[in-house]
């Protein structure tokens, strides 16, 4: 009996696992219009984990794998899941060729050391308005100590903010040059990545006003189109400044022309903790806002004309005057990375208009996804990728899911039960995208605005409906002189919006900070979400199941390090848990230490009580963690290496370099000079208790050897 139960047991297995097999099989099979978005999601996965690899691979050896997964397609195509496998592989490995490709193009002989001061001679290509500053991109044509045969990427500087500079000018300029920065510790953002991306391989800034333009470069690529723009931007500026007073000036500004210096940090600071600074970012919100206007007025004009509407196609017009507004707002807004890639989502969609196609859809937000990671593959690593990609998807998924059942019944409703319809709606979206965006935005800013939700609800509608008309209405009657009007219009709208922000920022409760979130786990997160939004089965949930116990099991065994010791050998922090007090040094620069207060979950209103500044030479610290008390020794310079080697478990000395038999005479950790000038900056997470020994993580073990990562004068291959 005992044998025949177990046999009918394990037969009964067999027989489940055979069935959940057959049942994905079919719901592949059967839905194989599924398969590009689902490509494109491991696309996207194969740009990102190319760049998460130790070292780049070779365009060869990857592109041979993708013809061979590609030989695998075909052969299996009989065969419907061999042949997705297939196909899924391949996108992955595409997406890494693509990342490969961009990588090898970028730029080559980037300096490597800092140029204290050096005489730069070049052609302005980029000027960006910074407060008090102007940044500039600069295409050099000759740097002072560097060949010019090696000399093919851009600089970039910062001038005095009252320079008086033009797209196109030629310039010499005595300035200070750094090469590309890699991360200060490992965890912290990788800015040099996205400047090499951007073909930039240094930057700086200029001494006081020891510059001088020596003429114009009218043979510059779109020069003439450039200096229109730029001129159009600063004509704008000019406007909204004199015809709008106080902060609402800033953020008209930062709406119409991409301008945020001149934002107030206590307002930019209220806006983030309202969940409202995607306002000032301009990227999917504002472009489609704005096209949308202008598509709607388009066509609504040309809809009150009957020989007009009935003979003509008024709504591809309005599609192409919305597309050529979005290229105007382009410019004006100077065409940053988000503002870009909004564009050339909206683009898709106008052009699925024109061709007659379904204008919202997941294929056209994948078809998006696809031409921006084809462009700038490293963008799958940002945050703004990450928020925009993440909450159009899911808004396009409901609304063409459930949600569309309360569209298609608004025919039927009479105008107050659209109006609660509406904000229903607005209520349900704002919570799809707090709830998706929530983890990415935990990761990368390490706080998370829970009343963002209420404050959007006010938010949103005042820009639709309020602000981004009168912008239209501001662009169109600028170039006659009678922007006043418009703008006086506005300000009331941005009023409302800042108060919106400052009642909301003031709700401390609202906030929460987010400390200790893998990388891993955020990722698994998304590629779960993609998927499911995808198929949207639930025999199609059980190929992730895997991927989500992994990804809760990472983030239980995470553990954030305790000690951050800066590659620029300026600077440290050490986090005490056991009394919430984050201990840095005194050459701290307020930057990284806002960044490792973030990192920590210490707000800004804490500073006082929760930050202690050692001014001490060396600073002696007792940090618990655990079952085990931590004596750590840090120092600029150390003057009795020996005593502290001795009695200290953990010994940094960041200038110069210590012992080499240091290590032995004491029981655990030395970090000094020569560990940060060839391995970067470092990590240290304490032992648990006392069989456990500290983890140290150096930038270069994280970051790998990549060209933009420059590390003891020397860069990655």
């Amino acid at each position: 009996m005992d044998i025949r139960r177990i046999m009918t047991s394990k037969i009964k297995s067999k027989q489940s696992i055979t069935s959940v097999f057959s049942q994905i099989d079919f719901v592949v099979t059967s839905q194989r219009n599924k398969w590009f978005l689902s490509s494109v999601i491991f696309f996207g996965l194969g740009c990102g984990v190319y760049f998460l690899l130790p070292a780049r691979i070779g365009l060869s050896q990857i592109g041979l794998v993708v013809i061979l997964l590609c030989c695998g397609f075909w052969m299996s195509r009989r065969v419907a899941i061999i042949a997705f496998g297939f196909q899924l592989a391949a996108s992955m490995a595409f997406g890494g060729l693509i990342a490969a490709l961009h990588t090898e193009l970028g730029p080559t002989h980037i300096p490597t050391k800092t140029l204290y001061s050096t005489e730069v001679t070049g052609t302005v290509i980029g000027l960006e308005p910074r407060g008090s500053r102007i940044r500039v991109t600069l295409q050099p044509s000759k740097i002072e100590g560097l060949p010019d045969d090696q000399i093919d990427w851009k600089i970039r500087l910062s001038f005095l903010g009252d320079s008086t500079l033009a797209i196109g000018d030629q310039l010499w300029a005595r300035a200070r040059l750094f090469p590309l920065r890699p991360p200060s510790v490992p965890g912290d953002p990788d800015f040099a990545r996205n400047l090499y991306f951007s073909g930039i391989g240094a930057s700086g800034f200029v001494f006081g006003r020891q510059f001088e333009v020596i003429g114009n470069d009218t043979s510059i690529d779109n020069s003439y189109l450039s200096n229109v723009v730029e001129g159009a931007r600063q004509n704008v500026s000019e406007v909204i400044g004199s015809n709008i007073a106080g902060p609402e000036a800033g953020i008209a500004k930062a709406l119409i022309i991409g301008e945020r210096g001149a934002v107030l940090p206590v307002i930019a600071d209220n806006l983030r903790k309202s969940g409202l600074a995607h306002l000032l970012a301009i990227s999917g919100l504002h472009m489609g806002l704005l096209c949308g206007t202008v598509f709607f007025l388009i066509r609504f004009g040309l809809a009150a004309v009957p020989p007009i509407a009935l003979r003509y196609p008024i709504k591809k017009w309005a599609a192409m005057a919305a597309m050529l507004s979005g290229l105007v707002y382009l410019g004006l807004s100077g065409a940053t990375i988000p503002t870009q890639r909004a564009f050339v989502m909206l683009l898709v969609v106008w052009v699925a208009l024109l061709l007659d196609r379904r204008a919202i859809s997941l294929r056209l937000v994948g078809v998006a996804a696809i031409v921006v990671l084809v462009l700038r593959p490293d963008a799958v690593l940002g945050a703004s990728f990450q928020l925009s990609f993440a909450a159009v998807g899911a808004l396009v998924a409901f609304y063409n899911g459930p949600g569309r059942t309360w569209l298609d019944r608004q025919g039927m409703l009479s105008w107050y039960e659209r109006g609660a319809l509406y904000l229903v709606g607005l209520l349900i979206t704002s919570l799809i995208v707090t709830a998706v965006t929530a983890p990415i935005i935990g990761y990368h800013f390490g706080r998370i605005s829970m009343l963002g939700i209420l404050a959007n609800l006010v938010a949103i509608p005042v820009m639709a409906f309020w602000v981004m008309p009168w912008i239209v209405v501001t662009l169109a009657l600028t170039p006659i002189g009678l922007a006043s009007l418009p703008l006086a219009a506005m300000k009331p709208g941005l009023t409302i919006l800042l108060e919106t922000a400052d009642l909301v920022a003031a709700q401390d409760w609202g906030l929460w900070y987010v400390t200790g979130l893998n990388m891993f786990t955020v990722a698994s997160a998304l590629l779960v979400l993609a998927w499911v939004v995808v198929w949207r089965d639930k025999r199609l949930v059980i190929p992730v199941i895997p991927i989500i116990i992994a990804a809760i099991g990472v983030q239980i065994m995470h553990r954030a390090p305790e000690i951050l010791i800066s590659g620029d050998r300026e600077g440290w922090a050490v986090y005490d848990s056991e009394t919430e007090i984050l201990h840095v040094s005194g050459g701290l620069s307020r930057f990284q230490q806002q960044i490792w207060m973030g990192r920590f979950g210490v707000r800004p209103e804490q500073q006082e009580d929760r930050v202690q500044v050692c001014q001490g030479d060396p600073c002696h610290l007792n940090i618990t963690s655990g079952d085990t008390t931590a004596r750590i020794v840090l120092a600029s310079q150390i003057g009795n290496p020996f005593y502290a080697c001795r009695n200290a478990d953990i010994v940094v000395n960041q200038q110069t370099d210590l012992p080499a038999n240091c290590q032995k005479a004491g029981r655990g950790v030395v970090i000094d000079d020569d560990v940060l000038w060839w391995q970067g900056g470092v990590a240290v997470t304490l032992a648990a208790d006392e069989t456990d020994k500290p983890q140290i993580k150096t930038v270069r073990d994280k970051t790998g050897n990549w060209p933009w990562i420059i590390i003891g004068g020397k860069a990655g291959r």
